[in-house]
């Protein structure tokens, strides 16, 4: 009777211990939170090489040229002290990126649908999915503060306009077997194509690399 209660016991706990088989949008939502940080940062080193310093338009006709002389060293020296201001900006920020919850990073509320590129060798779970509706407690685990916009006002007024609130429209997750992942990344004038691996050291997604369009 005693060796019952004890083998009944040792199920239960091995029962219980068992992870619950996650859904797939859980697991979706899983590659998301590991790799959004990196997106971020990705998009910050790439906005401090998106500006080219502005042409100065000057009628030569009106000014003599030394004044335009100084007016280009002018230009020019505005145009480094902006550069070096940008640079330390993104610096902060990737830093908060780091601190748990501490940078915000907005992200459509719906994840759009998505389709395997025909030149991608991998056999997915799913070949194309349909979009979906996000809930901002799947972003709980994520180390960024990500706040979710709704569809509507995606690219409307301060939502557009705020410069230090980055915006990004998500596709949904394909996820292969073997811990591949690839998703898209929809921003305001250009798309990129995100490929996903699973780190067993570190027990979680990385980006492996990123394609942009």
């Amino acid at each position: 009777m005693q060796k019952l209660i004890l083998l009944t016991f040792f199920s239960f706990f091995i029962l219980s211990c068992t992870e619950k088989e996650k859904t797939y949008e859980e697991l979706e939502a899983e590659v998301l939170c590991d790799v959004l940080p990196e997106i971020a940062k990705y998009e910050l080193n790439q906005n401090e090489n998106n500006f080219l310093p502005p042409p100065l338009e000057i009628d030569s006709l009106k000014f003599s040229k030394e004044k335009i002389q100084q007016l280009n060293k002018k230009r020019d020296e505005d145009w480094i002290t902006f550069k070096l201001e940008l640079k330390q900006k993104i610096v902060t920020s990737i830093k908060k990126i780091d601190e748990f919850k501490k940078y915000k990073y907005a992200v459509i509320d719906t994840l759009l649908s998505v389709n395997a590129s025909l030149d991608q060798d991998l056999k997915y779970e799913f070949d194309s999915l349909p979009q979906r509706k996000l809930n901002v407690k799947e972003f709980e685990k994520s180390n960024i503060d990500v706040v979710l916009v709704s569809y509507k006002d995606t690219f409307e007024g301060s939502v557009r306009n705020n410069e230090y609130l980055p915006l990004s429209g998500l596709s949904r997750v394909l996820i292969h077997k073997n811990g591949k992942a690839y998703f898209q990344c929809n921003k305001m004038y250009y798309h990129y194509n995100v490929f996903c691996n699973f780190s067993q050291k570190e027990d979680k997604w990385k980006i492996e690399k990123i394609i942009k369009e």
